[in-house]
Parts: structure tokens; C-alpha cells; sequence
């Protein structure tokens, strides 16, 4: 059964890479967070930066999961997970009256609260879960465990798998699971590996290199990109949420699960089914422990900068998410003529954001197009073209004439046919700071 559903999931991708018409990540996702603030104060640092993101999801909701703060560890004034929680969420509310006048989607504070629950004291982190998996949206829910360290409740996840088991039995467990995606930290027993497995988990959190789990690698990398200076750009002048955003972790911005939700950024880059492809949380491969289950955790080593290494599949997008986070923190605080905002990449005429499919065919050249592209800024715009050569399937040199332009040409090799290629599109604007946005090219070649 596990391994008839692998191949289906493989025959699925392999169909949309072959179809021109095809196009990936279109659907605006669910989410649901798992978090068990009031332990290591790393929660809150993440959640700071959730929040400034939460016009990009549907959220679904928050589980806080610890009932009692950690004492020495966690200095929040609160001392409920839940309290501490809330107590972001103010501090966003007070935010929201500005942030909605850079995006009309930020959520309301009111909608935030109702879905905000307690993953201990009762059962309402389980019938959050299992509401939204019952519900008529047929949206799947991308699920997020932050961790549920010690003195931290049961997951919530976990019982409520648990539950669906006993109460609906093999055919409703299966129904169940299908409802999810995770990208999280595996907190949810034998269920992670029991039949069927869920659809797909990314683990962001793991393995080790080098003695540092993924995740421990996320402040290194990030921490000043792009020049970013905690104390002027997020700490002072940025409102009641960037001034709660704790200092008191052992490695400075540690945010160790900032990646499981960056992972699902809408950046015109990135797919979340496809792992292997890279986003703003690094490109993850299968892990060969769990196959031939779609479980991918951070295994895969990125070309850049003159190096081969796992950080680079990270780094190499560093300075593009600290810029991001930092536009956000402003427009907490600042009218939209004086901040600056995303350009709007258009590619081969399509102007939707999603990632493209075409076909060409092998030893001619592919025009590539971003005529159309927009700033809301009225910014004066830059271009560039590249291969992603890690996350397509030909292992040669692929050129691209007139890369620094809004038109340029891909030089499809004789000997790639059969074979994918990805192109990026990387547009920034002159603003300040300097803001990033791409569209992805998946060429499929033909024989010529």
C-alpha cells in the first residue's frame, strides 16, 4: 500500500513536469501552529515573525501547548503558553490597524483570538484539529509542531490522531491523515510511521551536520543578512510586536522554527509539494530512513558562492527573507508611501505568480520574458536570470544570453533531452531596503 502511493505521488509530479499548460502552488494554504511557547523563548522569536506573515495563509489556528512557563529560561511576565501567546497577539492587534494598509489580508486580532487555543486543560487543541479536518474546505491543512519539550502537553496532533483511530478506525484514520501536510518537527508517536503515511512530511528541523541540527544553523546564516540589525530594524521604533521578540536564547535569533513556515512563503519560487525544488527554508531531499515514505528532511547541498555545502540552500536566499522581515516590522509603524513593498514578477506573459511548465525542445534557444513586471513602488526594477541547476534533473551547463535583462534566452543543450531544467527569475527593486520576488521556469526538454 505504502509503496503504491509513492509511485503515485511520483507519477503525479512526473505528469506536471511533462504538461506545458501546467501550473504549481496555486491555492492559498491553511495552516495550523503548534507551539510550545513558554519554554525556550525561541517560540516567540518565531512567532514574531509568523505573525508578520499571516496575510500569506488562511490560519486555521495556534495550539499553545505548555501550561506552565519554564522559570529562569522564559522571562515573559506571562506564564501560560496560552497568556503568552495572547500576549503577541495583542501586541500584532495593536500593529494591524497599520499593517492592513499594506495588505488588505492581514487577519483581524478578534479572528486570531477565536482560533487560538490551549493544547492542555482539556481537549480544545484536538477539536480545533479535528474541526478543521472535517470541514467542508477540501483545502489540505499544512500542519506545524514547533516542539512540545519537556513540561509541555501531549500534541495536540498526536491525540488527536489517537482519537480518530479508536473512534473511526482504520478507514477514518486514513481519511484523517490524508487532510494534512506537515512541516514540522515529528512529535506525534507511532502515527508518523504508521500506515498510510502522511502525504508528505518535511522534517526542517533535521539531520545533523557538523554536530548542528538544521535549525541551529538558521540564526548563523540569517542573523545579519542584508545588514540586518536586530536592535535598530526589529527592538526600537517597530511597534509592540517587534519590541517582544526575546533576546534571552542561547544562540542570538536562534528562530528555530521560522523555517518550517518560511517553507511555505508564497515567493514565486517555491511549490511546498516539492521539496526538492528550494524555497526561503533551504531544498530538502528524502530521508532513506523512512522510505519509500515521502518524508524529506535537509540533506541536500547547494553550488554557491564557490562552495558546495547544505547552508548554502539556505544562504544564498539570507539577505532576500532578512529584507523581507525587516519591510514587515516597518509597515507595522509606517504609512505605505514612505515604505516599500514586493515586486510583482511577470513571466512569460503570466502575471499569477505561479510556477510555469513548458516544454522545449533539445539544441535551441528559449525565450524568457518578464515583460509586464510591476512595483508597487513605482521602483526601478533589476533582472536576473539563472539556472537552479540543483533542482532540475540535467547535470550539464545550461546557458542563459542576456541574463541581466527583462529578455533573455535559454540555450537548451543538445544532450538534455528527457531531462527538466529550472530557470529562475530574480527581480529586485531599488527601495530600501532592496525587496526580492522570483518565478520558477520548470523546462521539461524534448528530443529535437
Amino acid at each position: 500500500m505504502v509503496t503504491r502511493l509513492v509511485f503515485f505521488l511520483m507519477f503525479v509530479s512526473f505528469i506536471a513536469m511533462l504538461c506545458p499548460a501546467c501550473s504549481f502552488a496555486s491555492e492559498r494554504l491553511r495552516v495550523i501552529i503548534e507551539t510550545d511557547a513558554g519554554g525556550d523563548p525561541d517560540d516567540e522569536q518565531s512567532l514574531v515573525r509568523f505573525l508578520l506573515y499571516a496575510n500569506e495563509w488562511d490560519i486555521e489556528g495556534i495550539i499553545c501547548t505548555r501550561p506552565k512557563a519554564r522559570d529562569k529560561e522564559n522571562v515573559s511576565p506571562e506564564r501560560t503558553g496560552l497568556g503568552i501567546v495572547r500576549r503577541f497577539l495583542k501586541a500584532y492587534g495593536e500593529c494591524h490597524p497599520n499593517l492592513v494598509r499594506h495588505d488588505k489580508r492581514y487577519p483581524t486580532l478578534d479572528y486570531l483570538l477565536q482560533r487560538t487555543v490551549p493544547g492542555y486543560d482539556g481537549d480544545a487543541g484536538v477539536m480545533l484539529i479535528l474541526a478543521a479536518a472535517d470541514s467542508k474546505d477540501k483545502r489540505p491543512i499544512w500542519f506545524m509542531n514547533w516542539g512540545t519539550d519537556k513540561g509541555s502537553a501531549e500534541s495536540s496532533m498526536k491525540q488527536a490522531l489517537d482519537r480518530v483511530l479508536k473512534e473511526r478506525g482504520q478507514a477514518g484514520y486514513a481519511k484523517f491523515k490524508e487532510r494534512f501536510r506537515l512541516s514540522s518537527s515529528d512529535q506525534f508517536g507511532e502515527h508518523t510511521r504508521r500506515d498510510p503515511p502522511w502525504p508528505i512530511w518535511i522534517d526542517t528541523f533535521r539531520p545533523e551536520l557538523e554536530g548542528k541540527r538544521w535549525y541551529h544553523r538558521f540564526s548563523a546564516l540569517t542573523a545579519k543578512a542584508g545588514g540586518f540589525d536586530l536592535k535598530r530594524d526589529c527592538l526600537t521604533g517597530h511597534g509592540p510586536l517587534g519590541a517582544l521578540y526575546p533576546t534571552n536564547t542561547g544562540l542570538p535569533q536562534k528562530e528555530g522554527d521560522t523555517m518550517t513556515f518560511l517553507y511555505l512563503v508564497p515567493t514565486g519560487m517555491n511549490d511546498p509539494m516539492r521539496p526538492t525544488w528550494g524555497s526561503w527554508a533551504g531544498r530538502y531531499g528524502l530521508n532513506d530512513k523512512d522510505a519509500p515514505r515521502p518524508y524529506y528532511w535537509a540533506n541536500q547541498k547547494d553550488q554557491w558562492d564557490g562552495t558546495n555545502h547544505r547552508d548554502n540552500t539556505l544562504k544564498r536566499f539570507a539577505a532576500d527573507l532578512q529584507n523581507d522581515f525587516k519591510t514587515r516590522l516597518e509597515w507595522c509603524v509606517t504609512e505605505p508611501k514612505k515604505a516599500n513593498h514586493p515586486p510583482v514578477p511577470h513571466c512569460q506573459g503570466d502575471d499569477t505568480g505561479k510556477i510555469i511548465a513548458v516544454n522545449a525542445p533539445s539544441g535551441k534557444a528559449l525565450r524568457l520574458s518578464a515583460v509586464g513586471t510591476t512595483d508597487p513602488d513605482g521602483d526601478r526594477l533589476h533582472y536576473r536570470w539563472y539556472v537552479y541547476a540543483e533542482a532540475g534533473t540535467y547535470t550539464g551547463q545550461a546557458n542563459i544570453e542576456v541574463a541581466n535583462d527583462k529578455e533573455a534566452r535559454l540555450n537548451v543543450p543538445a544532450d538534455a533531452a528527457g531531462r527538466t531544467i529550472h530557470v529562475i527569475l530574480e527581480v529586485d527593486d531599488s527601495g530600501e531596503p532592496r525587496l526580492t520576488r522570483y518565478r520558477r521556469i520548470v523546462v521539461s526538454v524534448l528530443p529535437r
